[in-house]
């Protein structure tokens, strides 16, 4: 007996019904599982970013466009009005040579500071170490950072667990503009073909390492003088740098940027009362940055004309190399985004 029909049309909305209703939560299903996959994958992204095992490997270039502050080193802000000078000779007083000049002088051996000029001429890194190229070569490059401040009072080396380990991509695309930290690392996990290549010809005497090992092997110099391709990276922005610190003979190349340096008779700053009061302000003993103490300390006391007689104040542009007697004492402020190399072990030894 058939249905009424009433009856017929209600069990066929109810079956439509259920069709539809099935129809819904498959499709409701189907969209929370793509959200899901779409929230792992940016989860899995940002984990990427921010984790020194894989470091924006997954990142698109729009995305890495989009997280880039500054697409150029040249591009960030830089405080040359307030922190730049036109190196007077009464004001730097440091012989400002050739790299010919440097060589044949044999200039490494005396006791003064130097800067050389043109020392990056025919270095890769001026192609390699742009900021896009940089972060497409070495993104895996894993390097240590730090507040700049803590660096200076206990050196690179012994910064510890001051240090952060990370990568150039994590540290330029997450970090640099972001916070205070400050990439000062002696210990660089050099990739085969990589940064130390980039860097030729080396500046003598450390281009001695690369050119004659055996004889520096043979010469019975102790082995911790030795350089072993021993070579530091530093990226920082504007207005970072190391506070009052010292050490043995080093060279520092900047690549790109530039750095203002207050170097500090050796001699002289044995006197401990004497770096106490150059150093910090002894109503409040407190170790300010680089910038805070030309800003607050520089003309205050003696301190102005002591660097002016018995000290340097000196800007370094791209290309040239600083060269650092053992125990000056100096202190370097970055002049805008500054990547530089620097060479410290070994030049003692050479002498």
């Amino acid at each position: 007996i058939s249905p009424p029909p009433s009856s017929r049309k209600s069990k066929s909305s109810d079956t439509a019904a259920t069709s539809s209703n099935s129809r819904i939560s498959i499709g409701s299903v189907s969209a929370i599982v793509v959200i899901l996959a779409l929230s792992y994958d940016n989860v899995r992204l940002r984990y990427n970013a921010s984790n020194s095992a894989s470091f924006g490997r997954s990142l698109s270039s729009k995305e890495e466009e989009v997280k880039l502050r500054y697409k150029t080193w040249e591009e960030a802000p830089a405080s040359y009005e307030e922190f730049d000078h036109d190196n007077d000779p009464s004001v730097c007083r440091l012989p400002i040579v050739t790299v010919e000049e440097w060589e044949k002088d044999r200039m490494w051996e005396g006791e003064t500071p130097v800067i050389v000029k043109n020392v990056t001429d025919g270095w890769k890194a001026l192609e390699h170490w742009t900021k896009e190229e940089l972060l497409r070569r070495y993104p895996d490059v894993v390097v240590g950072m730090g507040n700049s401040k803590d660096l200076g009072q206990t050196g690179p080396d012994q910064a510890g667990n001051a240090l952060t380990r990370t990568t150039i991509y994590d540290y330029v695309v997450n970090w640099m503009h972001s916070s205070n930290k400050y990439v000062f690392d002696r210990n660089l996990r050099l990739p085969n073909g990589g940064f130390l290549e980039d860097c030729h010809p080396f500046p003598m005497p450390t281009r001695m390492y690369e050119e004659d090992p055996d004889s520096l092997y043979e010469s019975g110099m102790p082995n911790n003088l030795m350089w072993k391709d021993h070579m530091a990276l530093t990226i920082g922005h504007d207005t970072q740098g190391l506070t009052f610190h010292r050490h043995n003979a080093a060279w520092n190349t900047v690549v790109f940027g530039a750095k203002r340096w207050i170097l500090y008779d050796a001699d002289r700053i044995s006197n401990i009362t004497r770096l106490k009061t150059m150093t910090r302000d002894i109503r409040n003993p407190i170790q300010l940055d680089t910038a805070n103490w030309i800003r607050r300390l520089y003309n205050k006391d003696d301190r102005k004309y002591e660097i002016r007689n018995y000290g340097h104040d000196c800007v370094q542009r791209a290309g040239e190399m600083m060269y650092v007697p053992r125990g000056w004492a100096h202190m370097v402020l970055n002049i805008g985004d500054t990547v530089a190399v620097v060479s410290e072990r070994g030049l003692d030894g050479v002498n």
